[in-house]
């Protein structure tokens, strides 16, 4: 299938298209799991999430290429102005929030952390941003409501099937949507992913530097991903203010002549 002809059949079938993204993702996660479980010594949670994530990353690198949407989805490009920018400074800010707790600095630890962060921000938000590219034709609310609800719904399951507490993972899926929704609307307001991608690896890094070998994934309490719930509301009350109110969505296709009107 050519790259048109896949466009096409993207915006034909939205829905399963974003089944099969967020269902191949979790099927890898999952396999993944299942084999570190099965080695004769384990692997810390940190060594396990960057082997994860370059498996994942790879493969959603390979999937845009072969679509041609680096730039469709804002993985490239300038901001129109550089004041664009600045709509990324509460993400920026929300990831320096565990260097609060304090950690120990070493070179292998802010080089693991660093590695981690890179490649699961690229590949989750590289999910996030094909689910937005493939539903966003359904309109903008509704587009973006299904493309966080897509997102959120696979960190549940991925959580729920690799072992982790039920009801934390739950609520972390929880802050998973308002978390989305805040990156879904500064990504409709400046037609960037890539200063997200930016700012959640500097989240995850700094998050896995400063915490022992048990992740928030694996939580035994609600308690412990309030923290994370209450951040996430509040990114997503700054995401209603910067959703944009009268202009078009730069989501439009190579072959495709249409884009998205994202005034409400």
């Amino acid at each position: 299938m050519n790259t048109i002809a896949a466009h096409h059949a993207i915006r034909r079938h939205p829905i399963a298209f974003s089944t099969l993204v967020v269902a191949t993702a979790g099927t890898i996660e999952v396999v993944l799991s299942v084999a570190h479980d099965l080695l004769p010594f384990q692997l810390s949670v940190l060594t396990v999430g960057i082997l994860s994530g370059a498996v994942l990353s790879l493969l959603g690198g390979l999937t845009i290429s072969r679509l041609d949407l680096w730039r469709e989805l804002g993985l490239v490009g300038r901001p129109a102005r550089a004041r664009t920018l600045l709509w990324f400074l509460p993400f920026v800010i929300f990831g320096l929030l565990p260097l609060t707790q304090g950690f120990e600095v070493t070179p292998g630890r802010v080089a693991a952390a660093v590695a981690f962060g890179v490649l699961i921000a690229f590949w989750k938000l590289t999910v996030l941003g094909l689910l937005l590219h493939a539903l966003l034709h359904r309109g903008a609310r509704s587009g973006a409501a299904l493309a966080a609800a897509f997102w959120a719904g696979m960190h549940a399951v991925f959580g729920i099937l690799t072992g982790a507490f039920v009801t934390p993972t739950l609520v972390l899926a929880l802050s998973y949507l308002f978390l989305s929704f805040a990156f879904i609307a500064v990504r409709l307001r400046t037609s960037l992913l890539w200063p997200l991608v930016g700012s959640y690896a500097l989240l995850l890094a700094t998050a896995s530097a400063v915490q022992t070998d048990d992740a928030s994934n694996l939580a035994d309490s609600v308690q412990a991903i309030l923290p994370a719930l209450g951040v996430s509301v509040l990114l997503a009350v700054y995401g209603l203010a910067a959703w944009p109110r009268r202009r078009r969505a730069a989501v439009q296709q190579p072959g495709l002549d249409r884009s998205v009107e994202t005034s409400v």
